[in-house]
């Protein structure tokens, strides 16, 4: 006697069709939660080395302010000097606010791994 394969009804197929899209979303769920840490990690080195480098920069531009003042205080160039410190200082803080701002919008687009495998998802589904 010859034993017949069975064939999977349509609640198995249902069921099988469930178990599909529940690791779909399970994959595409993970995805989305490692581009979330990526980002955090991103933000945060962003954060760090900013303000290390303001911090450096702000005491490397104090240190050559006073040398430059010093230098020049027993002199008739000393007001003229305290402007011109003040105008570098200004010039060099308006150039570093327009990097940050052309640095901060230039970060890549939030999920758009994530996005792209659903769109992929979909021209396969349809």
């Amino acid at each position: 006697m010859a034993i017949v394969p069975r064939t999977a009804g349509p609640l198995e197929s249902l069921k099988e069709l469930g178990r599909t899209a529940v690791e779909i979303l399970h994959t595409r769920f993970d995805l989305l939660v490692t581009e979330i840490a990526q980002e955090q990690n991103r933000l945060a080195e962003l954060l760090l080395y900013g303000a290390l480098a303001l911090l450096c920069l702000f005491l490397a531009v104090v240190a050559l302010a006073l040398f430059v003042l010093a230098s020049l205080w027993d002199t008739p160039y000393r007001l003229p000097a305290i402007g011109a410190v003040a105008a570098v200082l200004v010039v060099a803080g308006a150039a570093c606010t327009v990097t940050f701002v052309k640095k901060a919008r230039a970060k890549p687009r939030l999920f758009s791994t994530s996005l792209e495998e659903l769109g992929v998802d979909l021209e396969r589904l349809q």
